[in-house]
């Protein structure tokens, strides 16, 4: 993954790597799906706790314009539904549980001192 393309987070470039590994470099779209997923993931793990999608992309200062389009088209499409799912259930089988926790924490925390 080029770093260029991984400018929507440190969280979401560690976890999109290692998600994506097999891939010489990902695209745009498929960073996308993965922040959907991750966001997705962070709700699974801590449905206690609520994180809006406008929040999870506002927690990433860096995320381009376009790339938060993106992640709210594919979080709201169900065409991408599968593509979604795809990447939640890679993410739990091949992520780090323990960077996914410290990840979710992490958004959950800053989300809180954002208020």
């Amino acid at each position: 993954m080029s770093l260029n393309k991984a400018s929507i987070g440190m969280p979401i470039a560690l976890v999109g790597c290692s998600v994506a590994a097999t891939a010489q470099a990902a695209s745009d779209h498929e960073i996308a799906v993965v922040g959907v997923a991750l966001y997705q993931v962070c709700g699974q793990k801590h449905p206690e706790k609520e994180l809006s999608l406008e929040q999870y992309i506002s927690l990433h200062p860096r995320m381009s314009a376009q790339m938060a389009d993106d992640i709210r088209e594919i979080a709201s499409q169900p065409k991408y539904k599968a593509e979604v799912e795809n990447a939640v259930l890679r993410t739990h089988t091949e992520a780090s549980q323990d960077l996914l926790e410290v990840t979710c924490d992490s958004y959950y925390r800053d989300a809180k001192e954002r208020k």
